[in-house]
This record gives structure tokens, sequence and C-alpha cells, in this order.
């Protein structure tokens, strides 16, 4: 946990959290004062944490073609679908693929044009039809959650298991009695990482304008960040 030592993460002390607090403030977006304070713990080591980000692995310029593209879904080509899941797995230009990954992506490819015709509009129903349509297994949670990212991108962020760990160690140092999961799992994962990354981009474009980051940049610190308090 040598990251998070020097993260400058307040620990907000008070009594025990009863188990329906804990549940409720699992419900609730950081508020203003923890969101700033959480900027603050952040800022001195934002940049550096960006600059780890491995853009060889992830090169952006894949990235915005796929977003393009799943712009109107029912259009996604079977090859559009084959470079997001490998961007998205971090093996996009490899030559060697895990045989798990390409059949999911196999199954992926025969099942989308389906799943495109029907998905709701909204981006709760969207994840469960294509939870559904993937098999509805726990081990397939960052690939359905990406799929909806690319669908819904304003209002999804991406997620996986260590920006998920980033923000339950940051929310952990703001509430007393938090207990996040170890790993995402449901629609409710996304729904927190989503009002964390909100609740902190308001509060830091409201409380230090000038050096605001993009939604972007703070998806790559929270992935990065995650990654070195593993």
């Amino acid at each position: 946990m040598r990251a998070a030592a020097r993260s400058g993460i307040v620990h907000h002390r008070g009594s025990p959290a009863s188990r329906r607090d804990v549940l409720s403030w699992t419900l609730r977006p950081p508020s203003n004062a923890e969101a700033w304070d959480i900027v603050k713990a952040i800022r001195p080591i934002f940049d550096e944490y960006v600059k780890k980000y491995e853009v060889k692995k992830y090169p952006p310029k894949v990235y915005q073609r796929v977003r393009r593209e799943f712009r109107r879904p029912a259009r996604v080509a079977p090859e559009t679908l084959r470079d997001a899941l490998l961007w998205k797995y971090g093996r996009f230009g490899n030559r060697a693929i895990p045989h798990a990954q390409e059949s999911l992506i196999s199954e992926l490819q025969r099942a989308w044009s389906a799943t495109a015709a029907a998905l709701p509009e909204a981006p709760e129903g969207a994840f469960e039809a294509l939870r559904r349509a993937l098999g509805d297994k726990p081990t397939r949670f960052i690939t359905v959650a990406f799929l909806l990212h690319l669908l819904y991108p304003r209002k999804v962020p991406i997620i996986d298991q260590h920006n998920f760990r980033a923000v339950n160690c940051y929310m952990a140092g703001q509430r007393p009695g938090w207990t996040g999961k170890r790993l995402p799992s449901d629609y409710a994962d996304i729904a927190l990482v989503r009002a964390f990354m909100e609740a902190v981009l308001r509060a830091w474009r409201q409380g230090a304008p000038a050096t605001a980051p993009s939604a972007r940049n703070l998806d790559k610190f929270l992935m990065m960040y995650g990654k070195d308090i593993k």
C-alpha cells in the first residue's frame, strides 16, 4: 500500500457504521466536501500516474475509432468488435491471443446483430441485455461493461478491477466503515465509479479549474493508481 501512503488520503474518524449506513453510503455519490478532499489528495500525484498509462498497450487511436463506430450499434462490423475487445484486453496488435478471449470475441460477433437491434435505450437495461447475450457469466462483466461504455460513452465510464480499487480506496478515506467489494460485478459498481468521477471532476473544476483534468485522464489516473495499490 505504498501508493496509498503517498496519496495524502485523510481518513475521517467517527463512530462505527451500521450495515444500513454502509449500504446508504454506497448509493450516495461523494459530497462536495468529500470530493474536494479527494481532489486535494489526488492532485500532487496525478501527473505521475497519468504518465504511467501504457499507450502502446492501449493505443488511443484505436479507442477513438471504435468509439466513433459504436455511435451506430447496428452497423458495428465484426472487425470493430474484435478490435474493441482486443484493445480492452490490452492485446491489440498481438499475434497470440488466449483461446478464451478468441472464443468470447467470436461469440460476441455471432450475437451482436440480434443484440444491437433490440438494445434498450437506458444503459442499465442495455447492460442486462448484453450480459444475457454473452451468457451472464461473472467473468464476462468487464467485457460487458466496456461494450456498454462504447454504447454510452458520456453516461458509462470504463471500469475494471484497477480503477474500481482506486475508487474504493479514496471512498474509504472519506467514510468510516466503508467496505468496498474486491472486484466489480454489477451495474451498481459502474454507477459508483460514474458518481465518483463526476463528483471529483465537478469539485476540481470549481476549486482549481486551471488544473482540472479531462474525464479520460482521470480514468487513466485511477487505473494506474489502482494497479499500484494492488
